[in-house]
Formats: structure tokens, sequence, C-alpha cells
């Protein structure tokens, strides 16, 4: 018969009846004498078993019970031995009370995390966490959760907490199962997921729905200026470029109604462009399914425009591209990528250094390009203003540049040093220089050697120089002069190499040239700080009189020939050449010298 603390083992061998009546008399009369000690001890026992029942079951109902994983396993009473029953007690109070004084840590840690939760603070280090483990068994739906919020969970009381990644603010409830305590909601204002706790704070995750935005400028006028301006887009969102099929898609919600549009990506408006500027079609679509595949994906904002049109003309070159190139991407810092259609090589070597300062990136040749480009941020054409002029817009330049600020671009793209001109009596023997702009077509001064013969006398150096060529070196020529002298045409564009406070003297030929004179270089002259003069011929002084009577409507109404349009403007007018009046002449070239005095 196994040993209790209520029996004695027999002393003698009689028969079974006999020592189990005897026991049983035995027992009745000396219970009485039982010894205290060895009850209370029993009696202990007994409660310590019961008391750790309670705390056993009690920790599968209470979340914040402080009994960590099962690690330290109190042994029951019963297989203590005998004689370590005392030991044994002693043992079990020393864990009872290491248990209270983990529980009393636990809800202190926990008042920490509620103050700290309902104050916003973004100090996680205050917390006093001992230790933190990835929460990863979510379900599927909060694996987008992962990739914005960090899930730690305390070890000591083993609750789940959301951290932001950004700050690391605790933003869950104390006490509440993580499935309970996370709620997605998608925002209809902003088409935004975010987490919500039970405390009303969020933080913003990844989208489930495509956030885009679309702003087109189609048939924008310019009061004052008969020239529309031209079609341009700028998109934000999931964008792709197909080359292959010229087309540009954006990812939208129905609601959203972008449609199709058809855009020509060359920064001037005109009729006779469209056969020579090629078509890109932007459409919106609802689903990545819709789309193809990408293949390259660019982390810069992307500029789709087209080298077509009018371009090869210097006027036209910077007029119609460059110049809206630069208003369009210069905020960009170079971090911009360029795609270009109607792709010209000779084109793009030629203004290779200005595109090259523009953007840090290889131009992608939509012509050729047989890859998917997916982006962020694009631009379908290109922001432009007056022809060489740029003025302040709220959206069409955000960034408020200005003339100015193209010029001193350009002096940096091409190493223009001079960043004024000669001021006569500063320097002894030091003359003005002045670069005359010859023509071998149309327009030309045809007492070209008279000019430059009475040009010195007055005290000018005098350079003659057909525009074009090599685009730098031509730039250097032009900066280093104080004067700049040509007939209206396209060679003035160079005036946005000269320094700024330099004097632009434009020829104007016969024929109502007053108003085309003013808007395409002496306004835009104005707007670079140049000092600008304007000398108009007389009907003397064009070749015109010798083609056309003097009772023609060339010179009875010159005006009525503009109306017939370009064709009969530039058969006529603009085919003319030029005698100066020398002695008429003489005094536009003295106020120049009076204007490099100022």
């Amino acid at each position: 018969m196994g040993s209790s603390p209520y029996s004695r083992a027999a002393s003698n061998s009689k028969p079974s009846w006999d020592r189990k009546s005897k026991q049983n008399t035995k027992f009745g009369r000396n219970f009485g004498k039982f010894e205290p000690k060895k009850f209370s001890l029993g009696l202990m026992g007994f409660c310590s078993l019961m008391l750790l029942t309670f705390f056993s079951v009690s920790k599968l109902f209470h979340p914040s019970t402080p009994l960590s994983e099962n690690d330290e396993a109190v042994p029951f009473i019963e297989s203590a031995p005998n004689g370590k029953l005392e030991e044994e007690i002693a043992n079990l109070g020393s864990k009872f009370e290491d248990i209270g004084s983990r529980n009393n840590t636990t809800r202190n840690e926990s008042r920490k995390l509620e103050e700290l939760s309902a104050s916003n603070e973004t100090d996680s280090t205050e917390l006093g966490y001992v230790s933190f483990s990835v929460f990863t068994d979510l379900e599927t739906r909060k694996q987008k959760i992962e990739n914005n919020v960090n899930l730690k969970v305390d070890s000591v009381n083993e609750l789940a907490v959301i951290v932001s990644k950004d700050e690391g603010t605790p933003m869950i409830d104390k006490g509440v199962p993580l499935e309970d305590n996370l709620n997605m909601e998608l925002h209809s204002s902003d088409k935004q997921d975010v987490v919500t706790s039970n405390i009303g704070d969020e933080i913003e995750v990844e989208s489930t729905e495509i956030k885009s935005t679309l702003t087109c400028d189609e048939n924008s006028i310019d009061e004052g200026f008969p020239y529309a301006r031209p079609a341009i887009c700028e998109m934000t969102g999931e964008i792709t470029i197909n080359p292959v099929s010229s087309l540009v898609t954006i990812i939208s919600s129905p609601d959203q109604g972008y449609g199709e549009k058809k855009i020509r990506p060359y920064a001037r408006k005109d009729d006779y462009l469209f056969p020579k500027v090629k078509e890109i079609t932007l459409k919106s679509v609802f689903t990545e399914s819709d789309v193809p595949h990408c293949t390259i994906t660019h982390e810069a904002p992307a500029v789709l425009f087209s080298v077509s049109g009018y371009t090869g003309n210097f006027f036209h070159d910077m007029a119609d591209v460059l110049i809206p190139l630069f208003l369009t991407s210069y905020q960009f810092n170079g971090e911009v990528q360029f795609f270009v259609t109607n792709y010209d090589h000779k084109w793009i070597q030629k203004y290779r250094p200005i595109l090259g300062k523009l953007s840090r990136y290889s131009i992608v040749n939509l012509d050729r390009d047989k890859s998917v480009h997916c982006v962020k941020h694009a631009f379908l054409g290109l922001f432009r203003d007056r022809d060489l002029i740029i003025h302040l817009h709220p959206t069409r330049n955000p960034k408020n540049y200005d003339m100015l600020d193209f010029t001193k671009f350009l002096r940096q793209v091409y190493g223009l040093k001079r960043g004024a001109p000669i001021v006569l009596g500063d320097q002894l023997h030091k003359r003005p220089r002045m670069l005359i702009i010859s023509r071998k077509g149309t327009r030309r001064i045809s007492n070209l050697r008279e000019l430059v013969r009475v040009s010195k006398q007055l005290g000018f150096e005098v350079v003659v120089s057909e525009a074009g060529g090599n685009v730098k070196r031509y730039a250097q020529l032009v900066n280093s002069c104080d004067v700049m002298l040509a007939v209206h045409g396209a060679g003035l564009t160079n005036q946005i190499f000269l320094p700024p406070n330099a004097v632009v003297i434009q020829v104007v030929p016969w024929g109502k040239m007053d108003w085309m004179a003013t808007n395409f270089y002496g306004q835009p002259a104005i707007e670079m700080n140049l000092k600008y003069l304007e000398y108009s011929v007389s009907m003397d002084e064009s070749s015109l009189i010798e083609r056309y009577p003097r009772d023609h409507v060339v010179f009875k109404d010159p005006y009525s020939i503009h109306l017939q349009g370009w064709e009969a403007l530039s058969n006529v007018i603009m085919a003319q050449n030029v005698k100066l009046n020398l002695r008429r002449f003489r005094e536009t070239l003295l106020s120049a010298l009076d204007l490099l005095q100022e």
C-alpha cells in the first residue's frame, strides 16, 4: 500500500481482515492527536493547487495574463517527494510573488501605452518594451498593411501593436485582438485605404484604387495675340507609353470620364502643321488588364514632344521647341525623361547641349522604340507662351520663370562669359563691337559695304556674319558683341545670346510689318533686358519699288496682302531686299552709342 500523509505503515504481519479492523479503530482513536503542523502544511498545499489551477484557467480568457509561454511550469504538489513539502511550498510562494511583480509591471507598461497613444507621442523609446516580435499570422486581406506599418508584439503581454513607419506612433488599443481592432475603410473622396484603430487614428496604406489626375489645355487663346495655344495634357497616376501604337494610357475610375484624346505634341497650333506632326492618342482605361505589361519603368516624369513642324528655322527651333521645353521641364532639375516623336537625329545633335542640360537621361525615340514605358507623371505636349517670351502664369508657368532665366540658362550651357556690354568711356581706346547679321536670300542689305564703312566712322568695331552653323560658336560670337543689327528675320533670334543691356537694332521692311517686328523680336528683346531700336524702311528703300508700280496695292494697301495669308505675304513683302538711306540710318547708329553710355 503506497504511503500518504494520512496513513502509517503496519508494524506486524497479521491477517488482512484483522489489520483493517484495528487500523480503523486506531484511526478514530488517534485522529484528534494528529499533528497540527503537518495538517496545516497539507491544507496549504491543497490551496496552492487550487490557486495554480485558477491562474492557469484565467490565462486562457484574459489577454493581459502575465504568464509567459509556459516556460516555467510549477510542479504538482502530489509529485513532491517526502520531506520536501516545505521547500516546494516556499518555492511556489516565490514564484507567485514573481508572477505578481510581473503582472504589476505589465499593468504599468499597458498604462504607458494607453497614455502615449492618447497623446499621439511619436517617440517609441518611451514605451519601455522589453522586446518585440513580428506579427506574421495576418490573413491575406491584411497583406497590403504589412508594406506600410510595422506589426510588433510585446513579448511580455502578447499584445499586437501597430506602429507607423514614419513616426513609430502606436495606433491600436490594448487588450483587443488585432483582427477586431483593424478596420479597412475605402474613402470615396480620395480612394485611399486606411487602417483605423478604435481610438480613431489612421495610417494611410497603399491604395487599392488607382489615383489619377488629368488636366488638358486644348482651346486656350491668348488675348491680343492671333495664335491659339497648342494642346497640352499633364497627368499623374499609372501611365503607360506605347511607342509602337503611338498610345498613352492612364488608369482611371469610370466616374473621372477622361475618355480619349488625340494630341499633336508640337508647341504651335497651325493648320499647316497637321500633316507634319505625328498624332499621339491619349486614352483612359479602368483596369491594369487593359494596358500592356511594362518593360521599362521610369521614376522621372516624362515629357513627350515633336521636333517636326517648322523646326530647322532658328526662330521656330527656339520659339516652338526649346523655350517651351525649358518652361515645361526645367523645374525638374534634370530629373525628367524626354520622349521625342518625329525624331530628327541632326536636329537632336545640333541642340544636344541644351537637351542634355535639361535632362540627364537618354532621349527615347518614339518612332523606333519598341518598349512599353511606365511612368507616374507625364506631359503630352509642351507649355508655351508668346514667341520668344515667357510670362507669369499659375498653370503654364508655376515656377515663375522669365526670359532672363532662359538666357542665363543658355549662357551656362554654352559657356558664355559676358554678362554685360561695354560701357563707353570706362575703357580708353575700347570700341563697342557691332555684329551685322547678313543674309544670302531675301531681305538682304544691298548696300552692306557702305553700312560697314559708316559704322566704323562712328566708332564701332564691325563684324559681319551670316547666322547659322555651329550653335555654340555663333553663340560665343554674339555674346562677344555689344550691338546686334539685322533685317527682320530668324537671325534676330540670336539676340538670346547677347549680354543683358546690349543693344538690338531691327530693320523693318516695307509693308505694314510693324506688328510682326514688335511681337516677334522687339518685345522679346525688352523681356530679355536688352535695349531695343527699330528702323522702318521707306518705300524708296525697298526693292519692291523695282517690281511694282507706285500705285500697286503693295504700296497703297500693304495690309491687304497680309490678309491673303502667309503664302502671299511670303512671296511679296517677305521677298524684298533693302537699301538703307545711310544718312537717315546714321541717327539710329548714334542712338545705339548713346544707349551704351547709360
